[in-house]
């Protein structure tokens, strides 16, 4: 699998949530799960495990809340990068992560929580859906369907311009393992000139330059 995972850092990096939402205690608790969930996706499973470990402590305090089921699934389903190592227990593990994935996007249609919080959750299970490996887990498709949710979202154009890179960037990705190349050159240049300085902006420009070679 490519290294994609490690595209994550954007959620927390670049995520500007209004002042009411960053406030409350619930987005400090959140922050320290997104830096855990950051390191984890590197793949070291000592990470991995410690990120797990944070998420289902704040699970404990917020049972039912859909962007802590959306990271504690990830959490799991990191660990089919490794799916060539130990497969059958790697293939447990992410399906199991994407089963809570799953859970948490059916939570969000009766959450009352920020819309960001919600964008969030979805943005996570997309990164998730969009890199597994889709031979094996047969996720992209579900994947797609989110990047045109989050497109089309309602409040998009509202959103910070580094949260809409990194929508744009997901809809690449999700474009070229979709075998779209069409797509996948307009939702780079997309990120390019949403965020042009940030790191999805970085991240599309070097792409970019690599198609024109």
């Amino acid at each position: 699998m490519q290294p994609l995972w490690r595209l994550l850092i954007l959620l927390s990096a670049l995520i500007c949530l209004g002042p009411s939402f960053a406030s409350t205690q619930f987005e400090e608790e959140i922050e320290a799960v997104r830096e855990v969930y950051l390191i984890a996706t590197d793949g070291n499973q000592r990470d991995i495990r410690r990120a797990t470990k944070k998420i289902r402590q704040l699970e404990s305090r917020y049972p039912a809340n859909p962007l802590v089921l959306a990271y504690k699934g990830g959490a799991l389903a990191l660990r089919g990068k490794e799916i060539g190592k130990r497969p059958l227990d790697r293939m447990r593990e992410t399906e199991e992560g994407l089963h809570i994935i799953d859970r948490a996007l059916r939570t969000l249609h009766g959450h009352d929580g920020h819309y960001l919080e919600i964008v969030e959750a979805q943005l996570v299970a997309t990164y998730v859906f969009v890199n597994l490996p889709d031979s094996v887990f047969h996720r992209l498709r579900e994947g797609r369907h989110l990047v045109k949710q989050l497109l089309e979202h309602p409040h998009f154009a509202e959103m910070p311009q580094g949260l809409q890179a990194a929508i744009y960037f997901a809809a690449s990705i999700a474009a070229e393992k979709s075998n779209n190349a069409i797509q996948h050159k307009h939702y780079l240049e997309l990120t390019l000139k949403t965020d042009p300085d940030g790191k999805n902006g970085k991240q599309a420009r070097a792409q970019l330059t690599a198609l024109a070679e």
